[in-house]
Parts: structure tokens; sequence; C-alpha cells
């Protein structure tokens, strides 16, 4: 019986197909300072390197992309092999049968370029799909769960598209690691469990699930089985990143690989078919670049259907304008903490009324980020007074996702990547595919999937959002890069947690640009989140926030709160120094950076 790859076992594997170095080394180091006990609080830790730096949520995937830099690759292909080793030992949030969406800036050239590899809606569904699906009898939850929630993966068009653009290395090296890793296994961890809960939780609330989920309970969660520190392995899905390795990107557009995901989506009712896989294309585009956008920075993010670069540059641009009238507050003082939820209400208020695909929808991207539009979003600011949702206006109440992962690398050229991947939901559509080892993802979900129904605040959803074939849902995700007023890299940064993706990013860029900490510290500072509906701060717990007294001012002030059981998202970022890296990933899933 095979055992999972010890640390000096994958090196060695590595090494075979030349990527291998001493960066594994240091992950006894990486795991023993992330155990805890039950009832603390992780934290993380600042280190500085010199020559790259690689901050992704599991320790193997950070490690692996440590390695591919040391082998004289550039930040893209390290990028690529962190996303498809993430895909294995985070398959419960990210993978093959997904998604994501990239930004990179080289910083020698001044070039900035972003990757849209969106999941898309399957020929075959309509605006009305779930409306008439119900209509006819449908399960309950057919947007989240089974075939109906299954869109076209885009994840692996999205490797390819960065490889051909930008990558050094051969496909078949970079993928190798994750490959290795399905095939011999890993040790699952308490984040790991934690989804297998989850999983074992709608399999309880939703028993017609049990028949589709039948594939992800045993291979993933061996049928509810799995602690901290059994191992997980996938050969099927080992022998699929072989042969995309060895073939390319057509082993994946022709053959039994999509016959096969068409097939398992298919017979649990879905549109999945082996047509809009081969027609799928990830597109490069060009990102979101707003300068002197925030104390004279730049930000470089995603453009629609991304929500998450607009509602950052939004947030952002307002609340520097709110700190000054203010006389420049702490961050973590009762009105620095104000004026950021209020900054965040208007924000996602427009966020899901006026955003979608923009090849589909006449998205107002210039007149969402004009200056006057930020001015008149701060003049309605009342700095003593929370505002509640109905004096703000129309929007919607915006679903959670849960899974989703982001990483962020920097080679020792200053060439810049964050790149955010989801399948959406924990275990996505819960439907894999046994032969080709694939968990496929549940992105129709993002649509607005009930045409005219109003939600449970009796709002209406966008009628944008609907979905048609080809056409990409709304998008929380929002890697970013942060350049000073000289045009070089301050910081990277993404995150994971549906909405709270845009505030736990922001938070993270305020504490590293204006409260001057090191990623770790800025990662480990207590988050707050408002999405305009529900009308509450969503918040982590009273301990990490200097105890239940912090509540009370903003009580006062109209505020209300709802605690956040599992944490207020999940970010990874990156510092850039002159003279180094400090990478950090979050101790909430358990993430560990690294560097050499």
């Amino acid at each position: 019986m095979l055992r999972p790859l010890d640390r000096r076992q994958l090196i060695a594997r590595l090494a075979l197909v030349g990527l291998g170095g001493t960066g594994l080394g240091a992950l006894t180091a990486c795991q023993a300072r992330h155990t805890h006990p039950q009832n603390a609080r992780p934290t993380s830790h600042a280190m500085r390197y010199r020559n790259g730096a690689v901050a992704a949520d599991h320790p193997l995937a950070s490690e692996v992309g440590v390695d591919v830099l040391r082998a004289g690759g550039n930040a893209i292909d390290a990028a690529i092999a962190v996303n498809a080793t993430l895909g294995v030992v985070r398959p419960y949030s990210c993978g093959l049968g997904g998604g994501g969406f990239l930004v990179a800036h080289d910083e020698k050239t001044g070039r900035s370029w972003a990757m849209n590899a969106r999941e898309t809606a399957p020929r075959g569904v309509w605006e009305s799909y779930f409306t008439d699906l119900r209509s006819s009898g449908g399960p309950d939850g057919a947007s989240r769960y089974g075939g109906h929630a299954v869109a076209v993966p885009g994840t692996p068009d999205g490797l390819f598209l960065a490889h051909r653009a930008h990558g050094t290395m051969p496909m078949s090296r970079l993928l190798a690691p994750a490959a290795e890793l399905a095939r011999h296994g890993f040790e699952a961890d308490a984040s790991h469990v934690g989804a297998v809960e989850s999983l074992a939780g709608v399999r309880r609330r939703l028993p017609w699930t049990k028949t589709i989920s039948q594939w992800t309970w045993r291979q993933w969660c061996h049928e509810g089985t799995v602690t901290v520190g059994s191992k997980l392995s996938n050969e099927a899905l080992a022998e699929t990143l072989e042969t995309l390795g060895r073939k390319g990107i057509e082993a994946w557009r022709t053959g039994p690989i999509p016959e096969g995901l068409s097939r398992i989506a298919r017979a649990s009712g879905g549109k999945l078919n082996v047509d809009s896989i081969a027609e799928y294309r990830a597109d490069e585009i060009e990102p979101l670049t707003l300068k002197n956008r925030f104390f004279g920075d730049t930000i470089i993010t995603m453009p629609p259907p991304s929500s998450g670069g607009i509602a950052i540059a939004q947030i952002l641009a307002t609340y520097e304008r709110l700190l000054k009238a203010a006389g420049n507050p702490p961050l973590e003082s009762t009105q620095g903490r104000h004026l950021l939820i209020e900054a965040m209400k208007p924000a996602f208020a427009l966020r899901a009324r006026y955003l979608a695909d923009p090849a589909f929808a006449p998205v107002p991207i210039d007149r969402l980020l004009d200056e006057a539009l930020v001015e008149s979003m701060t003049a309605k600011i009342d700095p003593n007074r929370a505002r509640t949702a109905e004096e703000i206006g129309e929007g919607l109440q915006l679903p959670d996702d849960e899974g989703t992962s982001h990483l962020c690398v920097i080679d020792g050229q200053r060439r810049a990547v964050a790149w955010t991947s989801t399948i959406n939901g924990t275990f996505g559509s819960l439907v894999g595919d046994p032969e080709s080892g694939v968990l496929l993802n549940n992105e129709m979900d993002d649509f607005t999937t009930i045409q005219g129904e109003a939600n449970l605040y009796g709002l209406r959803q966008s009628d944008w959002n609907l979905p048609v074939p080809g056409k990409r849902p709304l998008s929380s995700m929002s890697p970013t890069i942060l350049l000073n007023d000289r045009g070089s890299i301050e910081a990277i940064a993404g995150a994971s947690g549906g909405p709270r993706i845009i505030s736990a990013t922001l938070q993270v860029l305020l504490g590293m640009r204006y409260g001057d900490l090191d990623a770790a510290s800025a990662i480990d500072r207590p988050r707050v989140h408002h999405q305009w509906l529900p009308d509450s701060i969503r918040y982590e717990d009273d301990e990490a926030l200097e105890g239940p007294g912090w509540r009370a001012p903003l009580e006062a002030m109209g505020h209300t709160f709802d605690q956040a059981p599992r944490g207020v998202a999940v970010v990874q970022a990156i510092r850039v120094h002159s003279d180094g890296f400090d990478p950090a990933s979050d101790p909430r899933k358990l993430g560990v950076a690294a560097g050499y």
C-alpha cells in the first residue's frame, strides 16, 4: 500500500522532473509553527526572501512553487504548478473542474496582463432555465448541486493559455508535482476535515444529493471517516494531469476526458456537453488599471465579470477621502472601522445592480469608476451614524461561496502573479468523474437563477446576470497587484470567501499600505465585512477584536452585528520591498507561505 509522500520523497520525485530543490526542507518547521491548540487563534510569521516567494493556502503548494522558481522557472511557471497542486490538495476548493481569474505584472517592462478563465454556461441552457426546472418539479437546490449546477470548466484552458503566453518550462514538468501528490497521496488537514463535515451536512439536509455525490463522498471523504492525517490520493486525477502534460490542451477538448465529464454531468440532469467543452477558450485581456487611486498608488485588478476589482477600487478611493477628512484615524479605531464599513455598503449595492459579463451586458465601467461617483458616495456618508440599507438604495443580497483558493507569486525579476481559482461551493456540484478524477464546479449558481423572483429581502435580482450559453457569471474574485507612485510593485493579494473576498482583500491591502504592516501581520488582523444586505457587520470573534467592548461604540452609531463562525475569508498576500519579498498565507485555512 502506497504511503503519502513525505518531504524527502517529494523532493526526490521533483528532482526527477527537474524541479528538485531544498524548498521543502522547511516544511516541518512551517507545519509545526502553525500547529495550535484547538481553541487558540493561529497566527502567521513574517519572513523576508530575496529571490522569490509564494503564498498559497496549502504548504505543499507553496513549496512546489518555490521549487519551480529555484529550478529557473518564472512567476507564471510557478503559478501554473501551484494552481495544479492546489487542485489536488484542496480538491473541495478548486481544480481542473473549475475556473478563475489571473492578474500579472512585470516590473521591469511595466507591462500588466490579465486572464479570464471563468466558467461559462453550456449549450442547452436559457435565461429561465432554473425557473422552468422548478416549475417542472426539479429538485430543491438544483442550481447548487448535481448536473444542472455544472458550468463549462475554464481552469485547464487557463493553465495552457498562461503557459503559451508567458511560461518557459515544459508543461509536463509543471504538472508533475500535482500528479505525484495525486498518485502517492498527502495527509488531510483540519481544513479538509471541515469540508468533509460540510458535505455531510448537505447530504443530511438534502437526501437526494447522496446519489449524485457518491464518488466525491468515497474519493475525497472516505465516506465521512477522514480525520487529520488521513491519506488522500486520486490515481485517476494523476493520470489526467500526466495526459495533459504529454498531449496538451487538446486532450481536454476532445477524447475520453470531455466525454466522461459530459456523461457524468448529464447523468444527473445537467447540460454540460462535449461541444461546449471543445469550444471553451480562456481570454487574455487587459486588467483594470487605476492610477493614483489610493494614496498615490496604482491598483491593477480584474475587470468584469469580476465585480471585485471595481468594488475594491470604489471602497479604497472612498475610504481614503473619509480617512483624510477624519484626520487619519487608526484602522482599528471605532472611527476607522465605522468609515470602512460605510464605504463598503454603497459599493456592494452597486456591485450586483450593474455588473455582469460585459460580452453580454452593457456594463458602465467608466461611470462606476468616475471620480464624481466616488465623491458622491463619500459625501453621503455620515462620520457619526450608520446608514441603513434602505437609505443606500437598490441592490441585492449576495450568496456566499466556499470552494475557492488564491495564490500569489513573485520571482527574482519582479514578475508578479495573483491568481484566484474556484469550483464555487465546497466540493462544487458534488459531481465527480471516476474516469478522469475531476470534480466539477457548481458555477451555474452564480448566475441569477430565478428570473424576476424577489429574494429574502424583497429585492429583485439583476437580469443582466441570467444564464445564456457561453456567458460567464458574475464573480467576487479579486486578484490584485498594487504599485507605488514610482511604478514598483508594492503588494500582491487575493482571497477566497464569496463576497467577503472583496472586503478581506482590501483590508489586507490597507494594513500593508496604510498601516505599514508586513503581510503576515496584515493577514492576522481581525476583519469585518458588510455587503449592504444583510444589513449587519460580520465579524470574526470578540477576543480577536480586543474583547466585546469594541462593538458598543459602533452600536451607538446604529450598526448591528452578526458573528461569522468560520472567519471572514482567507487571504494570501506578498508585500514587496526594495530588498526582498515578504509573503504570508492565511492561518484561517492553515496556509503556509514559502520563499528563498
